[in-house]
């Protein structure tokens, strides 16, 4: 089949979020125009540009194929995991998209942590995203027990390691805004990284937020739990590095 059609039940499967089977039935029974034409043989290939309409609703036939991002303001409570017997699961937050649960968290952010995930069903993006190799950057509110002093700006540029760890941390940005207050930006993703590097000071992080990937920044009108679909532009700002990390 070329690259350009597709078989007419799996274009009506997935843009209304059917069963391929259901949808073959809903064809057979008259129920299907595309382009302003009844098809009732489910196995007719279909321009992936086509117009289909079933029950008055309009839909793009290449539309149920798009790749979705979104970003979400994750409040804290919420895993990132895609089942959990004990915590509700950010992905059910999205109940109202359709096919939701085909959709994964792009990396993770800890139970108690808040601000900016994505959540995407492309699998090639989410990779790019969390590979290790493409050093994306991230960028945390951190609010700590103790004083965040002068000195641990320059043990975390230099990197630290951590008892638990066998590696040490690569450089990481410490931007301090208060007393306890300041901006952290990392690049490798790895568990718990922002609370153990303040572990490595002797301090202690008592709420965290993300508030940057890339240079991307969770819009400010988003509330927790809330979420917008992201464009091209958007995604495209994923991969240019925070502005501040690579001037110091």
């Amino acid at each position: 089949m070329a690259k350009d059609t597709l078989r007419l039940d799996k274009a009506v499967a997935h843009n209304f979020d059917v069963p391929r089977n259901y949808a073959a039935k809903i064809i057979k029974s008259g129920l299907v125009s595309v382009n302003d034409e009844v098809i009732t043989d489910p196995s007719c290939k279909i321009s992936i540009d086509s117009d289909i309409v079933l029950d008055g609703n309009e839909v793009s036939a290449k539309d149920g194929f798009k790749k979705r991002v979104f970003m979400l303001n994750k409040p804290s409570g919420y895993v990132c995991a895609d089942r959990d017997n004990n915590n509700p699961i950010v992905i059910n937050l999205f109940a109202d998209v359709p096919k939701f649960t085909s959709m994964h968290c792009v990396g993770r952010l800890d139970i108690d942590t808040t601000g900016l995930i994505l959540v995407t069903d492309d699998g090639d993006l989410n990779h790019r995203v969390t590979s290790p190799k493409s050093m994306v950057t991230k960028t945390y509110l951190v609010t700590t027990r103790d004083e965040i002093v002068q000195k641990d700006v320059d043990l975390f540029k230099k990197g630290l390691k951590h008892h638990e760890e066998k590696c040490r941390y690569k450089g990481a940005l410490l931007e301090i805004l208060s007393e306890r207050e300041a901006l952290v930006t990392v690049t490798e993703g790895r568990f718990h990284e922002v609370k153990r590097l303040f572990e490595c000071v002797n301090n202690e992080v008592v709420e965290l937020k993300r508030l940057y990937i890339g240079s991307l920044k969770l819009s400010d009108e988003l509330e927790e739990g809330e979420y917008m679909e992201l464009d091209e532009q958007d995604i495209e700002q994923l991969f240019i590095p925070y502005e501040k990390f690579n001037q110091e």
